[in-house]
């Protein structure tokens, strides 16, 4: 993930480099403090809408670059570092354009020879310049205020989700801003052909955003036919789909909304897809829309299912196979289980597989599941109950995978459970390609 973002941060920045005129960084042009604080000045306002522009599509969940970017729980996390990034970069561009003026006006400055815009007067859109230039100071500070919305977690995430839905509005109210005052000479720069791409783009998953078309293609309509409690807190629901669905993998996850006010939460596919138009959801009380569930949802609510995503599918490089579950991590594991157990166990036969369950809560209905599924495929089962055994550490995983570089492993858990596993199991000689972590979270 760190490697697609670097690489996508590097050509914007080589892009702006080599549209530069020749000379601009001689001892000369950069000891002149008002040219230099121009280039500045388009420098940190293409950077900023670069990487807001990348931020955008990718919240726009394209489906086609699931793939190479490793699945939609990476696309989220590029999505916020890329909208962080270009918030920091949109306050350096405020802050190149107010703090000289400021230091002008204080007499510890000396004017510039010839004022003017970014643009130059000779620019074709210098009748909004004014107009752009109010658009893009007040979409900052809108962008900023959403930034830190999103940042503050004790803030709801059903009032987040409402709140973050202004981001595009920001957003068109920056590019209409980039668009007037980038100067006419760097739209043939290859700093211009990139600024174009990524603003159509942007623009594009903007507009579709706020008229409510993003995943449209994806989305079933059905029903929940039935609902089961678990003693772990573990809500089970069944729902019967009503129109076309293009089916799911073990262990990816579904868009779900079951109450148009709370919009669409991430959820946990467990049942195997064999056509049929039926679907089992796995929920854990993480917060105060899943705890309320249980009570809210009945029998025949209608459900809205958008995907699948994610990229968690067990297709590794190895036939020898490790899997990692913390708590509720369990879900996609139990329905590669079923899958395979449909398969009258043929797949996990042609696989050597460890699945490692850490758990505080080990209600039996779940136990007797998972031993009866493991039996059924030849999956061997190792429960980790930490108050009786002890911490499952990478040692220990370790010592029953055997080789770690003919291994792939398979984690869905807490993410600082998932971290510290990683790292442990690279120091004991895990290749990094060789572990995959369900990684998705909404802000």
């Amino acid at each position: 993930m760190w490697r697609h973002a670097f690489i996508a941060l590097a050509i914007l920045v080589l892009g702006w480099l080599v549209s530069q005129p020749s000379g601009t960084y001689t001892a000369e042009a950069l000891g002149n403090f008002w040219p230099l604080r121009r280039h500045l000045l388009l420098g940190t306002g293409y950077l900023a809408i670069g990487c807001m522009s990348i931020a955008m599509v990718l919240a726009s969940r394209p489906a086609k670059l699931e793939r190479f970017l490793g699945g939609l729980d990476r696309f989220y996390q590029l999505h916020r570092r890329f909208g962080l990034w270009g918030a920091s970069f949109g306050v350096a561009h405020w802050l190149v354009e107010i703090a000289p003026r400021w230091a002008v006006g204080q007499g510890w400055l000396e004017p510039p020879r010839r004022a003017g815009r970014g643009g130059g007067a000779s620019s074709p859109l210098a009748d909004w310049h004014d107009l752009a230039g109010e658009l893009g100071e007040w979409g900052l500070y809108l962008v900023l205020a959403l930034v830190v919305v999103a940042l503050w977690k004790r803030i709801p995430y059903h009032r987040f989700a409402k709140v973050h839905k202004l981001m595009p509005v920001g957003y068109l109210m920056l590019a209409f801003h980039a668009v007037v005052l980038m100067p006419s000479a760097y739209w043939a720069s290859v700093a211009g052909a990139i600024t174009a791409l990524l603003l159509a783009g942007g623009a594009v998953a903007a507009v579709l955003s706020l008229t409510g078309r993003i995943g449209f293609r994806r989305r079933a309509l059905g029903r929940v036919t039935s609902l089961r409690l678990h003693e772990d807190g573990v809500l089970e629901v069944h729902c019967e789909l009503e129109t076309s669905w293009i089916g799911h993998e073990s262990g990816q996850f579904v868009f779900v909304t079951f109450h148009a006010e709370e919009g669409a939460h991430p959820f946990t596919v467990v049942s195997p897809w064999t056509g049929d138009g039926h679907l089992v959801l796995a929920i854990k009380e993480l917060g105060d829309y899943t705890r309320s569930l249980p009570a809210r949802l009945s029998t025949g609510d209608p459900v809205v299912v958008e995907g699948p995503y994610g990229c968690f599918t067990f297709d590794g490089r190895h036939e020898r196979q490790v899997w990692i579950a913390g708590g509720i991590g369990i879900t996609p594991f139990i329905s590669r289980l079923e899958r395979l157990a449909g398969a009258g166990g043929t797949p996990a036969g042609q696989r050597d597989i460890d699945l490692f369950f850490s758990t505080d809560e080990a209600p039996e209905p779940l136990m007797s599941r998972l031993r009866e599924l493991a039996a059924a495929t030849g999956v061997r089962l190792h429960v980790v109950v930490p108050p009786r055994d002890g911490f499952l550490t990478e040692e220990r995983v370790a010592q029953v995978a055997g080789d770690l570089r003919s291994a792939d492993v398979w984690f869905c858990g807490p993410r600082s459970f998932g971290d510290a596993m990683r790292k442990g199991l690279a120091r004991l000689g895990l290749p990094a390609r060789n572990f995959h972590q369900e990684a998705f979270q909404m802000r």
